[in-house]
């Protein structure tokens, strides 16, 4: 067994109020990241586009999303929000808001 406090970091001048902690790192040939974010009220993450399939949970705290139609939906402690690869996305937190962050890199070579 092993036991660790894993390493945080800030998003920084592009996301201030934003802490992100990498429970794993998603690489070769691990595939799969998961991050825990904890997001300070009213901070956001900017538009951007996933760089691979994206599931967004909220552990706790309230706040809203938007993909690149740009129609924002609340969402809350339970609630799961899925991007795909390329989708344009943001989040907003209306209260301070834990979500864990799972992205899925395609496997080389076969259908998604």
């Amino acid at each position: 067994m092993e036991i660790t406090v894993p390493d945080s970091f800030s998003l920084g001048v592009e996301a201030p109020g934003i802490e992100m902690t990498a429970l794993a790192p998603g690489v070769d040939p691990e595939r799969v990241r998961v991050d825990v974010a904890v997001l300070d009220p009213g901070s956001s993450l900017p538009r951007h586009a996933a760089g691979r399939d994206q599931s967004f949970y909220v552990v706790a705290g309230c706040g809203r999303v938007a993909g690149s139609d740009d129609v924002e939906h609340a969402v809350g402690p339970g609630s799961l929000v899925t991007w795909l690869r390329g989708e344009e996305h943001t989040s907003w937190a209306d209260t301070a808001m834990t979500v864990v962050i799972v992205q899925r890199a395609p496997v080389t070579g076969s259908a998604r």
